[in-house]
């Protein structure tokens, strides 16, 4: 289109430079020198002059005005007619350039769109998920805070309990420390009630001790129906050799030495006996070993006493059955 209006341009110059040369002298005739001087005026390029020199060469004379201006008109048409297919083709090619170029971008915006949809509905589906994922931890949170807030009042509820349980143990012990010690209490006013029959049997058998050697001592001082009988019989209560070695120790004597015993026992009972006992001391001994005294002494006195009782047994048996035979002293 550019084109277009410079040919114009040009034509329009021209004719006005024919128009000024009609005016001159030489009306129909125009030299080489004023062909020169034409072209430089309408500023046309070196092809065109030298097209035009070649043309006025060939034709061999001065060529009119018009001859000239036909001659320009009909080179420049020439020239336009190329550069307008020129430029129709570059247009065309450049038409077919930029419809491939549409194409191509048509194709890369759908691709890129396409694409671009595709990840953003894959972003919001990562989207979706991790709003889902969000929602599911906070209601794991809420769990988790209810749970932790259950846990927290268990234990406590656990900590109650267990000062509670602490409570009831100490209690338990300090009761089962009661009752161990009521219980010992108990052991010790049993043992206090022992010691007293003890002390009431051991009176009641001393006394009858008493009778028991007064007769032994009236028996012996007289005549016995079978003494040799009877020592052998003491002598299985008392055994032998008591106070000295031989087959000559008397029942007397056997007895004498008995009777020794039985009172060294008897004042070793009342030494015991006298001996309080107390709770206080009671209680700082481990009862489960402890071993009164006063009972060993007395199973100890007591033993004696049932040999006495047995030698009594054994003459007063003889002479209930041969009481003519005694002699009682005189």
């Amino acid at each position: 289109m550019k084109l277009k209006i410079l040919a114009f341009c040009i034509l329009l110059g021209f004719l006005s430079v024919g128009q000024n040369a009609t005016a001159a002298t030489e009306a129909n005739l125009v030299t080489n020198v004023q062909l020169q001087s034409s072209l430089e005026k309408l500023k046309m390029d070196l092809a065109t002059k030298e097209e035009l020199q070649v043309l006025v060469q060939e034709q061999g004379y001065t060529l009119t005005k018009e001859e000239i201006t036909q001659q320009l008109i009909d080179t420049q048409k020439s020239r336009i007619a190329i550069l307008e297919g020129n430029i129709n083709a570059l247009l065309s090619l450049l038409a077919v350039i930029i419809a491939v170029l549409t194409l191509f971008c048509g194709i890369f915006v759908w691709v890129s769109r396409r694409a671009f949809s595709s990840k953003v509905e894959e972003v919001e589906k990562r989207h979706d998920e991790m709003k889902q994922l969000k929602n599911e931890a906070i209601t794991k949170m809420e769990t988790v805070r209810e749970l932790s807030s259950y846990l927290n009042v268990s234990i406590r509820e656990a900590q109650d309990l267990q000062i509670s349980l602490n409570k009831s143990k100490s209690a338990f012990y300090e009761e089962i420390e009661r009752i161990n010690q009521l219980g010992q209490y108990v052991n010790f006013l049993e043992l206090k009630v022992t010691r007293s029959e003890i002390i009431r049997t051991f009176v009641n058998e001393v006394n009858q001790s008493i009778k028991l050697i007064s007769d032994l001592d009236y028996w012996l001082e007289g005549t016995l129906p079978n003494y040799g009988h009877a020592l052998i019989k003491v002598t299985e209560v008392f055994g032998e050799n008591v106070i000295k070695e031989g087959s000559d120790e008397t029942i007397q004597e056997k007895l004498s030495y008995c009777l020794k015993s039985l009172k060294e026992i008897e004042d070793s009972f009342w030494k015991h006996a006298e001996i309080s006992l107390e709770w206080e001391e009671y209680a700082d001994k481990d009862t489960d070993d402890f071993i009164d005294p006063l009972n060993d002494t007395f199973e100890e006195w007591e033993s004696t006493y049932k040999d006495i009782t047995k030698v009594h047994g054994i003459i007063s048996a003889q002479i209930s059955m041969n009481p003519d035979k005694f002699k009682a002293r005189t």
